[in-house]
């Protein structure tokens, strides 16, 4: 019982910094986006473990039918990937922060055209097993300003309702967190 209950002060603790630390959506950039009228880029998932590095673009094309098939707006992958961040830390939040940093350099560094917005989603897996650990995201516009960031580990619903094991199940995990993002 003691190390539920550490557990979830962890994990509360990894929330607040997460929603402190990182860099704020931007509820204007949000709305323009939710607003159907732009091409979305899909970056090719970065998965992490703390073995490997790697890109898979087969998660990017469930992701980008995924967004087309709700009309969201007009996705497609593409062979843009900004700088991995690939440095394990303590502290989750602070990888996502480190992430979104990267890759909001990288956006304000390729000019992409206007009404255009950039995916990039990261699986973090750890442990002998490569268990799935997290699936984090952010979407940006073409300057680089947050339209929505997403931090899902084993404290969040939208993580509990798939207890993800494979790059399948992290897609759905993303799903269900970006479909939460989209209600607000």
């Amino acid at each position: 019982m003691k190390t539920k209950n550490v557990l979830t002060i962890i994990g509360l603790i990894t929330a607040m910094t997460f929603l402190f630390a990182c860099a704020s959506e931007n509820k204007i950039v949000l709305k323009k986006f939710i607003s159907g009228k732009t091409k979305v880029l899909v970056c090719p998932v970065h998965i992490l473990d703390n073995q490997t590095s790697l890109y898979d673009t087969i998660s990017s094309k469930k992701i980008v039918e995924y967004i087309n098939g709700k009309k969201y707006a007009v996705a497609s992958v593409t062979q843009l990937c900004p700088p991995a961040n690939n440095e394990w830390r303590g502290n989750e939040a602070k990888m996502l922060t480190n992430s979104i940093n990267l890759f909001i350099e990288f956006v304000k560094k390729n000019n992409l055209p206007e009404d255009t917005y950039i995916l990039y989603p990261e699986f973090l897996k750890a442990g002998q097993n490569s268990t799935v650990i997290a699936v984090h995201y952010c979407l940006l516009n073409n300057k680089g300003e947050i339209a929505m960031r997403g931090l899902l580990n084993s404290q969040w619903d939208e993580f509990k309702k798939v207890n993800p094991k494979t790059n399948n199940d992290c897609v759905d995990v993303f799903i269900n967190g970006f479909e939460e993002k989209m209600k607000k």
